[in-house]
């Protein structure tokens, strides 16, 4: 099973949701959206707008491979579940408050998920993400890199 989730911010994601949908037309696999706010009239893809935590770890568990937005919520969720991540940013002012590709680049750079920067490569994307070794970030390091920095800025 392919689980998708379009997250809960309350601006449309229809970028998202029809580069999923359209892909669940050429896929063996079941695919299921969690749509949040987005209203898209899917047509291979089972949807539904929104669940409980407890229901939504258990998507997640349950899947094969993730599609994500660039949320770190949820990204976080699944990468600490190990899951095979393929994530679809979405743009500034237009899908979100905040850009969401300066993290996925990171996190696509360092190996620990697939970015979709252009939703054209998903087919793509969902064939490579059967085969790739995804990297795991350690928790708890943010602290380290924060005195890192600070000392970069502030030399003694």
């Amino acid at each position: 099973m392919i689980f998708a989730s379009l997250g809960t911010m309350n601006i449309a994601f229809n970028r998202m949701a029809k580069a999923v949908d359209e892909w669940a037309a050429i896929t063996k696999e079941e695919v299921i959206v969690q749509t949040g706010y987005t209203d898209y009239p899917y047509k291979h893809a089972k949807a539904f707008k929104f669940c409980t935590k407890e229901q939504m770890k258990g998507y997640i568990s349950r899947a094969d491979i993730l599609i994500l937005q660039g949320g770190w919520g949820a990204i976080s969720e699944a990468m600490e579940l190990r899951k095979r991540i393929v994530v679809i940013p979405r743009y500034d002012k237009v899908e979100h408050i905040h850009d969401q590709f300066q993290l996925i680049r990171k996190l696509d750079t360092l190996g620990c998920v697939l970015g979709v920067f252009d939703e054209r490569e998903l087919a793509a994307k969902m064939e490579q993400a059967k085969t790739f070794e995804f990297k795991q970030i350690e928790k708890g390091n943010a602290q380290k890199l924060i005195e890192k920095k600070l000392q970069e800025w502030f030399p003694r």
